[in-house]
């Protein structure tokens, strides 16, 4: 009888081992399961936020780059009109071949454009009064289409705002853009009422 406890011992020990061991397999691969789990949450968390910006205009890294280049040609275009004169500005900041007219320097009007990519541009429009006031209205184009930037004393800071015409089709990164814009300092959502401008 004795034998026969003392057999069924080891066996008992080693189905422990077994066990145990099968355990410490189960706790490893539990680890490394929910390691590349959490992995895959977030690379399809990327990925949604990706396709978000793209399909929805939620913006995203592209829209934030392009956000903070427009806000340095802002910043140069206005200290351009605070301390040129108009015929300095024009020679500054015409696009080559697209210098203003005849009757636009008469009016002490310009316009040129920023291009951005092949599918993003700005169209600047500026005016020296001869009061000596100046105004500034920047309005996007193709995937920021609907963008309307302005600078002047009426305002504090550069006022940025979503405008487009009836029936017109924003630009897929519009909506992303105004809100990258507001969020920058010096910039502000534009209130209806506000009327821009001089700088």
């Amino acid at each position: 009888m004795v034998g026969w406890t003392e057999g069924i011992r080891p066996s008992r020990v080693e189905r422990g081992e077994r066990i145990f061991g099968l355990m410490e397999t189960l706790r490893i691969f539990g680890r490394d399961y929910a390691a590349r789990m959490s992995g895959l949450v977030e690379n399809v968390r990327i990925l949604r936020r990706e396709y978000a910006a793209r399909i929805f205009g939620w913006g995203g890294p592209e829209v934030d780059e392009r956000a903070k280049l427009i806000n340095r040609m802002v910043a140069l275009i206005v200290h351009g009109l605070q301390t040129k004169t108009y015929d300095e500005f024009v020679a500054t900041f015409s696009n080559p071949g697209c210098e203003p007219d005849a009757l636009k320097r008469l009016s002490r009007r310009a316009n040129f454009q920023m291009r951005i990519s092949p599918t993003c541009w700005y169209d600047a429009s500026i005016c020296y009064p001869r009061d000596g006031s100046r105004s500034l209205s920047i309005a996007g184009g193709g995937d920021d289409l609907g963008v309307c930037l302005t600078a002047g004393s009426a305002i504090d800071g550069i006022g940025v705002e979503y405008t487009a015409l009836y029936g017109e089709e924003s630009g897929r990164d519009a909506w992303a853009m105004v809100r990258a814009l507001a969020k920058l300092p010096g910039y502000h959502r534009v209130d209806k009422a506000e009327t821009s401008l001089e700088v």
